[in-house]
């Protein structure tokens, strides 16, 4: 196996698993990690040097992730702040650039804003939001990722059939409507015969009261929202006869 490094965020996503992986998720027993519903890949970042293939619907964040793999540093640390009082629209960026910069506006958001949130505005842990910090975090992670793939598809169209690390990450069952692809879109019974046919390791993750497989609680984890938290369940499968 190689030796993991550890990667901060590229971007922001609701619903990411990158703070909550080491504490609740097993590690990977495969070189390679596909996340079939990638989002932000919250558990690749935490193993990034193992082949990691991501696959998502959304073009938006297909795009991204295929932007960042192949993005130089220079470029990243070109991309100018948001001017006070405007939006990405005013500073003559690329889409990819905007999306990016997009999902640095506001906090744990399923698609990129156009104008900075009230936190940001404000200045409130400007390190967390699009600025000098978070372009040099990314400027200085983007040549970890070079080998990484990318797939705008359906997770029952990733091109993977060797054994892997599954790491299936939908939007949930009673709580995923936000997305541009959400819970509405999912064929739940689907979803949990194609997850039960993985071959491999299999680590699904729910909330409280999904019903498609037969989750075990795991935590109650703080949400992005003030004062929420989320209780998280898993289905550990094992690989079909």
């Amino acid at each position: 196996m190689p030796t993991d490094i550890k990667l901060r965020p590229f971007f922001g996503f609701y619903g990411g698993k990158w703070r909550d992986t080491p504490r609740h998720y097993p590690p990977p027993e495969h070189d390679t990690i596909v996340e079939p519903f990638a989002g932000s890949a919250g558990y690749a970042m935490r193993f990034p040097s193992r082949r990691v293939v991501l696959c998502d619907k959304d073009p938006v964040i297909a795009g991204l992730w295929r932007y960042l793999i192949s993005v130089s540093s220079h470029e990243v640390l070109s991309i100018p702040d948001v001017p006070d009082g405007g939006t990405v629209h005013d500073m003559n960026l690329t889409q990819e650039q905007e999306w990016l910069v997009g999902f640095w506006l506001n906090r744990g958001v399923v698609h990129p804003r156009r104008s900075p949130s009230k936190w940001m505005r404000e200045k409130l842990r400007p390190g967390s939001f699009w600025g000098e910090r978070v372009r040099n975090t990314i400027a200085g992670q983007v040549d970890h990722i070079r080998h990484w793939r990318v797939h705008e598809c359906s997770y029952e169209e990733c091109p993977v059939n060797d054994d892997a690390t599954w790491f299936v990450d939908p939007p949930y069952q009673r709580a995923g409507s936000h997305y541009r692809h959400g819970s509405k879109d999912i064929d739940y019974q689907h979803l949990s015969e194609w997850c039960r046919s993985l071959s491999g390791q299999v680590i699904v993750c729910e909330n409280g009261g999904a019903d498609w497989l037969p989750f075990s609680p795991i935590a109650s984890v703080k949400t992005t929202r003030r004062g929420a938290r989320s209780r998280e369940v898993m289905w550990l499968g094992q690989p079909s006869a």
